[in-house]
């Protein structure tokens, strides 16, 4: 098993043993992120708790099982030890101090 994801390692010689390595492919497709262009999102599935990164936008989605719900964007990040002097609305910063 995985630490951070849960998921199964069968041993060798477990019977039936493509039963937990095909539910480690279906949580794949929900654990890791989806990275195209926001026009080319309704080309993937807004699976439940499916994240979704618009390349050329930084616009950030989380699937709700029917749609892609805009989250926030990553368009501007500032990381440093002091604030950014002209921060905007939207803009996330991470303090390293």
């Amino acid at each position: 098993m995985t630490d951070n994801h849960n998921y199964k390692t069968p041993a060798q010689g477990t019977l039936d043993w493509h039963v937990p390595l095909n539910d480690n492919f279906a949580s794949l497709d929900i654990d890791v992120e989806i990275r195209d262009t926001d026009a080319n999102k309704s080309n993937y599935e807004p699976k439940q708790n499916a994240k979704f990164l618009a390349t050329d936008t930084g616009d950030v989605y989380l699937g709700d099982g029917s749609a892609w719900q805009q989250l926030g964007s990553m368009t501007n990040v500032n990381v440093g030890s002091t604030a950014p002097s002209n921060p905007s609305e939207g803009d996330l910063w991470i303090d390293t101090s």
